[in-house]
């Protein structure tokens, strides 16, 4: 049985209508019969449906004129674009202005001058030594540092070797050196001063025999030389092996020493030799072959 119920506010207005209640107890649901009538009258679509829907159509379009005038008045965006990636090159820009560098000087090599004054015990390489021989037509052996010793080595008679100090030139000057036999027998061992290869020198020979002689010395030729003597002389100091030689070449006056014993001066008035290099003397004469061996030199100024 239907019943009223209290009015309700229409959606559509403010009236109020009356509401039907529909009372379903007693009746039997699976049997039409038994359900009470009910009015299903349906009412036309009112107006203010169609309005409601019109509102919300224009603020659907207001909004969508809204974010479009809000897209179209936004700051345009700025891409700034990435650096490019490094490829390893560094690129330099050339200066405006180039710098000129002065090119640095080569470093000069400072020589040290070869002394005047010293004592060679033959142990290394002979920078400041040149060397000569008088070979009778046939060439001598030659020379050789052995065991600190300069060797000459003569392998024919009357030969002469020599070995002088190029790096100076003396006027006064006194020479020793240690000299031995290497031979056993024969031949002369001596020293040089005031050596020219245009004027000649001066030298000291001894012999094994216990003989000595200062003489005068000059190249005729490549390979030839005259010898002139000037004094000769004996002495007991004088050793078959081993000896110690020396030469004063002082002004006029030659001095020779054996085994630091002073021999017999002489003053030379003949050649007037003034100036010159110094030197070691070997010579075979008619003992060959021939070894002469020189353990120091030493070299002074009075």
């Amino acid at each position: 049985m239907a019943a009223g119920l209290l009015a309700r506010r229409d959606p559509c207005g403010d009236e109020n209508r009356q509401a039907t209640l529909v009372d379903f107890r007693g009746s039997n649901l699976s049997d039409a019969g038994s359900i009470p009538a009910i009015s299903t009258q349906h009412t036309a679509l009112r107006p203010c449906v169609l309005l409601s829907l019109d509102i919300m159509t224009l603020k659907h379009t207001a909004l969508f004129i809204l974010v479009l005038l809000l897209i179209s008045c936004s700051p345009a965006t700025t891409t700034t674009p990435l650096p490019p990636t490094s490829t390893g090159v560094s690129l330099i820009e050339p200066s405006s202005t180039p710098t000129l560098i002065p090119p640095t000087a080569a470093p000069t090599e400072t020589l040290i001058p070869a002394p005047r004054v010293f004592t060679e015990e033959f142990d290394g390489a002979l920078l400041n030594w040149s060397f000569q021989q008088m070979d009778n037509g046939q060439p001598a052996l030659g020379r050789e540092i052995r065991s600190g010793f300069l060797v000459f080595n003569l392998s024919a008679t009357n030969q002469w070797a020599y070995a002088t100090y190029d790096a100076q030139e003396y006027v006064d000057v006194r020479v020793d050196a240690q000299a031995d036999n290497l031979s056993g027998d024969g031949g002369a061992a001596g020293i040089v001063c005031r050596y020219s290869e245009a004027s000649g020198w001066y030298e000291f020979d001894i012999y094994p025999d216990g003989t000595y002689t200062l003489l005068f010395g000059q190249w005729l030729a490549q390979g030839v030389a005259r010898y002139k003597p000037m004094y000769r002389g004996f002495s007991d100091k004088i050793k078959s092996d081993a000896n110690e030689i020396g030469l004063s070449c002082e002004g006029d006056v030659l001095t020779p020493f054996i085994n630091g014993a002073q021999l017999r001066k002489w003053q030379e008035t003949r050649y007037g030799l003034k100036s010159g290099k110094i030197g070691l003397a070997a010579a075979s004469f008619e003992s060959a072959p021939l070894l002469i061996g020189f353990d120091w030199v030493r070299v002074s100024e009075p």
